[in-house]
């Protein structure tokens, strides 16, 4: 019991704050500092990986916020432009990384041509995610984007099963 206090003790931070009050200018850029020099001791493949959770967490609040509107919508090709830039790989030498060529990945990406579980495959593996991660989001675009179009929502009313049970 005494090593856990101890080790409880060599730290202290403070949560929030107290009575409302605010930190100094003083007490701020002395955390400022300690973050700064905690982070500037990590290693450069750790930094990468840091940057690259950091997509991928946007990606997955993307996903989970509902209050996500059609005007408001996140490309895959945004989420695929954020990695590359964070590996600083062009869409060129990522498309072929992947087997295909950047005009064919683009197709995929704008839409012409549907996004598919083998690209999702491919995108997880390259990007150390997961295939539903990038289906989640395609998914979520393309339902988004129907709503957009609402004429498109009502042509899909006629299928109830209420109707074939009366």
């Amino acid at each position: 019991m005494e090593s856990k206090k101890k080790k409880d003790n060599d730290f202290n931070v403070e949560i929030g704050l107290k009575n409302g009050k605010e930190w100094s200018d003083d007490k701020l850029a002395k955390v400022k500092a300690f973050v700064k020099s905690h982070s500037d001791k990590r290693t450069p493949d750790r930094k990468l990986k840091n940057e690259m959770l950091t997509i991928k967490y946007q990606m997955e609040e993307y996903i989970e916020n509902e209050n996500i509107n059609e005007k408001s919508v996140i490309s895959l090709e945004s989420f695929l432009g954020s990695f590359l830039e964070v590996l600083n790989l062009t869409f060129k030498k990522f498309a072929s990384s992947i087997d295909t060529t950047d005009g064919n990945l683009k197709k995929y990406l704008s839409g012409d041509r549907k996004f598919n579980t083998d690209l999702a495959l491919k995108f997880s593996s390259f990007f150390h995610t997961t295939p539903d991660l990038w289906l989640k989001v395609n998914i979520k675009n393309e339902l988004l984007s129907l709503k957009k179009e609402k004429k498109q929502i009502s042509k899909y009313k006629k299928y109830n099963y209420e109707k074939v049970l009366a």
